[in-house]
């Protein structure tokens, strides 16, 4: 932690002294007469949720928006910890998210994310780029239900817009901000620092350069507690990434905007820090994991923060792209705007499966390597006009390459691996050398036990057409329509266990190759009318259509069909949005109903006796959404926000069978661990059915140009299931906020916590691997923790120039 301190030190005064360098020699900067400011001045808060800059009280949707500073003053740089501020929005670990109750239950890279990531108007196929940290934000949208239509790609359960902070014309400046935490961790806290600076560069009179870099060292979640025999181990997150974004408008009419990105990590902290949560009655590692705790001090529970893992946990991540957004305006202003990007990100990690201190299933090793293009062209009728909308072209092309391998020795003694029938390391002896005369299912050496590998290479083609128009008939009232016309091309390649000699036992059955490709064809749609009751109050209301794309299981097995269908929905949204008290109170409230088919699921397929990814869900949606936001006296702001849900499976007939689960897992009376669980009128994963947030934060003058700041919230969310048994639901939490503060001139400084009285809660349950299979079934839990899960004390200060 030194070495990262001491970095950061050096990151800051570097940044501060050349800069103010520059500074003093910079001419005073112009008055910013834009919208944007003059939103900030009233207390608007400006949206692109259908890609023009409104005023959120004006958008026809329910749209949860975070500022920047909110983000700042929460110490919240990661999309995960979103969730607290925006209570439609759930995530899970793998970097999985969920909207209203319905999300991708399954991390997988055949499949595009049913909740999709923009940034700065770029779609991000892949869901490792949630991991990229937030710095340089202007603000985060949270948008509700389906937003495929104006927004380039398929999001059938609903959208987050990222939009960073753009350059400045004829200002230099720039800001620096370090936070360093204490995080509660049994046998010793965990520590972290973040570090991020930002500076604003005019080139010329009508062109701007901004610099944008970020580091963020945090120790592990857990505490791993025993020494790693083999294996790269990495369980602390270390982060860096720097954003140039160059804005021009070398005439009045025309921008060019063009922004480069690069970002690495290191650590498995925040994607999968899991502990052993239970152990069902029969379970064979009971004991086992049992002796590790008297060693360790490992004792699994619902609190369990220890881990006895004896190989290494790791994740590398490098993620980049470029991209330019090119507008220009015409006399008769019509706009026609250009956005061209390249993406990429680069996975590799592996998991101690076992979480013991014994080779169980050691190496759960995955590699991903994801790039993508687009170009999209938008033609825009002007937005004061009575008719008026936009229409364009979208192009996207993606292409995954993924290896994968498992391996372990399923607690075997080293002793007994090399002898017959095992075989493992085996030096030929006279046994293990006819090992296939006496039996063809033995192998004359084998590396592991336990062992499964695969290779995939994924390509994929997307266009689209789509329009969306207004005409208002009145003065108040006025009717949008809109369509999207969307083709979709992808194909893959798929080989399984192509080392299975190598194996005693190869999970997923002999080596195997397919290949297939799929193409589908949508129409997706809204149409709804908007009414201006009263210049402050709107109504509005919406029908409509989304869709997801085809993918692929991304498992290989002889007789199974690997493509999987799109993915659609179907429902609406009534809302009113608008002010009241003279504008003090603003207030948005929304009932939506939303219908789900062809769910992209795990499903159990008895025949093959195997889980593959099938479209064997219909889900269905419905809740109410409230804002309020009341500023009562200058420096005093009061919000509170709610989601009230309820989501559930109309039918899903291909969960897996447990002791505990449903009728359809007996026959007679007597347990089938190999039938299938019907799921229908359950609740859909990562659902709760109330969650909620109130907070207060009042700015005040202490004396000349000394400023204070206090602040706190209160989050409350309901249970919540990451699986389908009674042991995988987790419990229900309210989390305390607080921060203080004070600004002295350009300088500031805070302290806070969050969660601050504790509350120790994991993202997800899960089934434990190492007593997933077998007979008879024994259901064993693990817990797995993100950076929210446990109290964290802080202290941040900044400096604007």
């Amino acid at each position: 932690m030194k070495k990262r301190l001491n970095a950061v030190i050096w990151m800051a005064t570097t940044a501060f002294f050349g800069v103010s360098a520059h500074a003093q020699q910079a001419a005073p900067a112009p008055v910013d007469t834009s919208k944007a400011a003059a939103g900030r001045d009233t207390g608007e808060i400006i949206v692109t949720a259908q890609r023009r800059s409104e005023n959120v009280l004006k958008v026809p949707v329910s749209v949860t928006v975070v500022s920047g500073d909110t983000l700042r003053n929460n110490g919240i740089s990661s999309l995960a910890s979103v969730t607290a501020l925006a209570p439609s929005l759930q995530s899970s670990n793998d970097d999985t998210f969920s909207i209203r109750g319905v999300g991708t239950t399954t991390f997988s890279p055949t499949l595009e994310p049913t909740v999709s990531q923009v940034i700065d108007d770029v779609v991000l196929g892949n869901a490792n780029f949630a991991s990229v940290p937030l710095y340089d934000i202007a603000r985060v949208e949270v948008l509700n239900g389906p937003q495929g239509l104006l927004f380039g790609k398929n999001a059938s359960a609903g959208l987050i817009n990222i939009t960073t902070t753009r350059p400045e014309l004829g200002k230099i400046g720039g800001d620096i901000n370090v936070e360093a935490v204490s995080r509660y961790r049994p046998g010793g806290d965990g520590h972290g620092i973040t570090a991020k600076a930002d500076l604003n560069i005019p080139v010329g009179q009508s062109s701007a350069l901004r610099i944008s870099g970020i580091y963020n060292g945090q120790d592990s979640i857990i505490d791993y507690v025993a020494p790693v025999l083999a294996g790269k181990n990495q369980p602390n997150l270390e982060q860096g990434g720097v954003r140039v974004k160059f804005l021009s408008k070398p005439v009045d009419d025309l921008t060019i905007y063009i922004i480069g990105d690069y970002f690495k990590s290191s650590g498995l902290g925040g994607f999968d820090d899991a502990t052993l949560r239970s152990f069902g009655p029969g379970s064979t590692n009971a004991a086992i994991i049992a002796q590790a705790g008297v060693s360790y001090g490992v004792v699994p529970s619902p609190t369990n923060l220890k881990v006895a893992d004896d190989y290494g946990n790791f994740r590398d991540l490098q993620a980049g792209g470029i991209s330019s957004n090119i507008g220009y305006r015409f006399a008769d202003g019509l706009e026609l705007t250009s956005i061209t990007a390249w993406k990429t990100v680069v996975s590799d990690y592996n998991i101690d499966s076992t979480q013991a201190y014994y080779n169980g299933l050691d190496v759960n090793n995955n590699y991903t390597n994801y790039n993508q293009f687009s170009q999209e062209l938008r033609l825009a009728l002007p937005s004061e006009n009575r008719f008026t909308g936009q229409v364009g072209f979208y192009y996207f092309h993606s292409t995954t390459h993924n290896d994968q391998i498992r391996l372990g020795m399923n607690g075997l003694p080293a002793a007994a691996a090399s002898a017959f029938p095992f075989c493992i390391g085996a030096n030929l002896p006279f046994l293990c050398s006819i090992a296939p005369t006496i039996n063809p299912g033995f192998h004359t050496s084998n590396t592991t036990f336990l062992g499964q590998d695969g290779m995939l290479d994924q390509h994929g083609n997307s266009t689209a057409g789509f329009g969306q128009f207004s005409y208002k008939f009145t003065d108040t009232f006025k009717l949008t329509a809109g369509g999207r016309f969307t083709h979709d091309e992808t194909d893959i390649a798929l080989s399984q266990d192509q080392n299975a000699a190598q194996y005693f036992v190869a999970l997923s059955g002999p080596a195997y190759s397919t290949s297939d490709r799929v193409t589908a064809n949508n129409f997706s749609f809204k149409v709804g009318p908007e009414w201006q009751v009263t210049p402050t109050t709107m109504l509005y209301g919406f029908y409509g259509q989304g869709y997801k794309g085809p993918g692929f299981s991304n498992v290989a097995v002889p007789g199974a069909n690997l493509a999987v269908s799109p993915e659609t929905s179907r429902g609406g949204e009534i809302g009113i949005k608008g002010t009241l008290l003279g504008r003090m109170l603003t207030y948005s409230l929304s009932a939506f109903y939303t219908r789900f088919n062809n769910l992209q699921v795990q499903a159990w397929d008895p025949a093959l006796q195997t889980f593959l990814l099938q479209n064997a869900a219909v889900a269905t949606s419905k809740g109410v959404d409230l804002n309020l936001m009341l500023r009562p006296v200058r420096g005093l702001t009061l919000s509170g926000s709610a989601s009230f849900l309820d989501a559930k499976y109309n039918s899903y007939t291909g969960g897996a069978c447990f002791p505990t689960g449903g009728p359809s897992c007996y026959n007679n009376g007597v347990y089938n661990p190999n039938g299938v669980n019907d799921l229908s009128g359950v609740p859909t994963l990562l659902s709760s059915k109330f969650t909620g947030d109130i907070s207060a934060e009042y700015a005040y003058p202490l004396s000349g140009t000394i400023d204070g700041l206090i602040g706190a919230d209160v989050y409350h969310r309901s249970s919540y299931t990451t699986g389908f048994s009674s042991e995988e639901i987790v419990p229900e939490i309210t989390r305390f906020n607080a921060h203080v503060g004070v600004s002295i001139g350009k300088f500031t400084a805070s302290i806070f916590c969050k969660n601050c009285f504790n509350q120790i809660r994991p993202v997800s349950i899960g089934q434990y691997p190492g007593d997933q299979s077998g007979a008879p079934f024994v259901l064993s839990t693990s817990n797995t923790w993100g950076y929210d899960s446990i109290r964290t004390i802080g202290a941040r200060i900044g400096y604007k120039f």
